[in-house]
């Protein structure tokens, strides 16, 4: 793993990127998160629950997002970020094949089968897709699935170790702390395992397993309080709560792009990106049809996948919606397809294994077989005499991992090998078939690509005092102004409050089209130009009417852009290369000085009367009255130094109830006999 990660370009200096596209998310939001957290303990001595540098500032330890709660994020105070961020995803995807191998191990695989099963999930194209998005989250939190059904396993065992219930509750506090939204199908595929495992498990006894389940779940929820309290106490206040039935669908598979199972997309996208190996869906769909019994399970919940990713291209989905609209938090339907990115290749290491051990010996199974070979040989080299031309030859070469692994089959049939090294073969063949397309999916970029363009106007902006800065069309990167800690009106990040959403409309002439991540949000309004993402972010809002007085109320000083602005109230200060830089001189005659993430001075030099939005919002604490509404409200005149500190009582209460129900659980297994 750590190999092909190099492969590719993963350096300490580097981040990943789609090969083809110019942003990633590992840029604009995981290494600016990282650096934020590092400089917040580092440097401030605080533990940061509010953010003052995107969208006029949001809640920081709250947003899932941000990984505070998540300890391996921690590292980051011992690594420089983009290293910090590499070592991550390379130790993540090391333990998801570990996961893999062993739960594997433990339900039955041999080795060389189990090794396939490890291969194929780290190697997942689904996975490394995700890496080359900067979807980081999504791996981390993937990463705990076989783990955590591992888990499971154990703890429905006729004879469940002591320690089952912490462990599967501790890998399903690490999958939820990972990512908040996969975590719902990790668990969801878990309690259904768990099921299938009590119906079959006739010695476990039903009060001692179902107090066994309850334990696991409230020592999960109390590992986890850390995150899930502040959620529900900012739940009304967020934006995504306003999702609609389309919106929360964005990225619905169609149905026919379920013929990417069959053909690598090269450079595809993520979030559509089905293919886990043409050599692990034969196998897997060999082992499905020699132990359609014992292997159901798996074959349902695949079918459940994929009914739910296909969003609202399928009754599924739509119906689970209407009757269940919480569920539209959990957008991007396709997500889900992680779930048989695990399976798949779990299943891949029956199909070898039962191939290895006990041939086929029907005459019929035999001639489909050969037939899978020859039909598989024929559109191998028809692809690679028509296709060309039009694609890269690497990638027309990877049409014939289906012969290759009918060719083993084959030899499996005949007995031309012993057990051991057919196994071992169909794991070579499922190695090279999702390595060969995974290369395809990620590149790693240096820090003069992603940052450094940015230093001439981030310096410019330092030295000109600038107290937050817009930008209509993104000119400052978000993660050149977290580097430069130059706050910014705008932003990227689904964690929004739904009333500065509002007001961030009004003052910056674009309202949202439905739910959007950025602010400003952005449009197309001619999608036949076909245009890049840095040609759209730069054209998009240029006819948006500004309002430099409401800018001047939330501390706008100046605004940068790619195309020129006339509104009244600002002012072109300079040209730095293809961006405009204005001054507002609409600004009221407010400073603001932070001391760490948590606490703020608002200072005049004159009284000054009027409102004030120092802050987007939150649970703010005057430090001399502490039962004076919080930030933002009008200021009063008579008043020029304000102090003010963010309310920590998200933590403390976060804290009781965790406290609260471990305590429960320990009950429960006292009053039990200490089982």
């Amino acid at each position: 793993m750590a190999a092909f990660l190099l492969l590719v370009g993963l350096g300490p200096d580097r981040l990943p990127f789609p090969p083809e596209s110019e942003y990633s998310d590992a840029a604009i939001s995981h290494w600016p998160n990282a650096v934020f957290l590092r400089r917040a303990v580092l440097d401030d001595h605080a533990l940061p629950l509010w953010r003052s540098l995107i969208m006029s500032g949001q809640p920081f330890a709250s947003n899932p997002l941000n990984k505070v709660w998540y300890p391996p994020q921690w590292f980051v105070l011992l690594l420089p970020p983009a290293l910090h961020l590499n070592l991550l995803t390379w130790l993540h995807l090391v333990i998801a094949g570990a996961g893999m191998w062993v739960w594997a191990r433990a339900t039955g695989l041999l080795p060389w089968p189990a090794v396939l099963a490890g291969i194929g999930y780290a190697f997942a194209p689904r996975l490394i897709a995700a890496v080359g998005a900067g979807h980081l989250d999504l791996v981390y939190a993937a990463a705990w699935f076989p783990w955590l059904l591992w888990a499971v396993h154990r703890m429905f065992s006729a004879a469940p170790p002591k320690n089952s219930v912490l462990v599967a509750a501790g890998f399903g506090a690490l999958c939820f702390l990972a990512d908040v939204r996969l975590s719902a199908y990790g668990f969801v595929s878990a309690a259904v395992y768990a099921v299938w495992l009590w119906q079959q498990t006739s010695e476990l006894r039903v009060r001692r397993t179902l107090i066994r389940v309850l334990r696991a779940a409230l020592i999960l929820a109390g590992l986890t309080a850390v995150q899930w309290v502040p959620l529900l106490m900012l739940r009304a206040d967020l934006s995504r709560g306003s999702l609609t039935l389309d919106e929360a669908a964005a990225e619905s598979l169609q149905p026919g792009q379920w013929i990417g199972l069959l053909i690598g997309d090269h450079g595809g996208a993520w979030e559509s990106m089905v293919y886990v190996g043409i050599s692990t869906l034969v196998l897997a769909i060999t082992a499905l049809l020699l132990r359609p019994r014992a292997l159901a399970l798996w074959g349902i919940i695949l079918l459940g996948v994929m009914a739910y990713a296909m969003g609202n291209h399928f009754v599924v989905w739509t119906a689970l919606n209407r009757v269940f609209p919480a569920l539209r938090w959990w957008r991007v339907p396709p997500r889900a397809w992680l779930v048989a990115a695990l399976i798949l290749p779990y299943l891949a290491g029956w199909g070898a294994q039962l191939l290895a051990e006990r041939p086929i010996d029907r005459r019929a199974a035999r001639l489909g077989v050969v037939a899978l070979f020859g039909g598989g040989m024929v559109c191998g080299l028809f692809s690679t005499a028509t296709l060309s031309g039009t694609l890269e030859i690497t990638a027309t070469l990877g049409t014939f991992a289906l012969p290759a692994v009918a060719l083993i089959m084959l030899l499996a049939i005949f007995g031309k090998l012993p057990p051991r090294l057919l196994a071992a073969g169909f794991a070579l063949v499922v190695a090279l078939d999702v390595i060969w397309i995974d290369r395809t999916l990620v590149e790693g970029r240096r820090e003069n690509e992603w940052l450094e363009p940015y230093r001439p106007l981030a310096e410019y902006l330092k030295q000109a005092g600038a107290a937050r800065v817009y930008s209509p069309s993104y000119s400052l990167s978000q993660q050149a102004a977290a580097y430069w800690e130059i706050p910014q009106f705008g932003g990227v990040d689904p964690f929004q409050l739904q009333n500065y959403v509002k007001a961030a409309e009004a003052a910056v002439g674009v309202a949202a089209e439905g739910y959007s991540i950025t602010i400003p949000a952005y449009h197309d309004d001619d999608p036949e130009t076909k245009k890049t993402a840095s040609e759209l972010l730069a054209t998009a809002n240029q006819d948006a009417r500004l309002n430099p007085d409401l800018l001047g109320e939330w501390l706008v000083s100046h605004v940068v852009s790619a195309f020129e602005i006339q509104a009244d109230g600002l002012v072109l200060d300079t040209r730095i290369g293809d961006v405009y830089v204005y001054r507002n001189t609409r600004m009221p005659d407010v400073m603001l000085s932070w001391h760490g993430p948590n606490r703020v001075t608002i200072q005049t030099t004159r009284p000054y009367s009027g409102t004030l939005y120092a802050v987007a919002g939150g649970r703010w604490k005057d430090q001399a009255e502490t039962d004076t509404p919080g930030l933002p409200g009008v200021v009063d005149g008579s008043v020029q130094r304000w102090d003010y500190e963010y309310d920590a009582a998200e933590v403390w209460i976060s804290l009781l109830a965790a406290a609260s129900l471990i305590a429960l659980s320990a009950g429960l297994w006292w009053g039990a006999g200490r089982e």
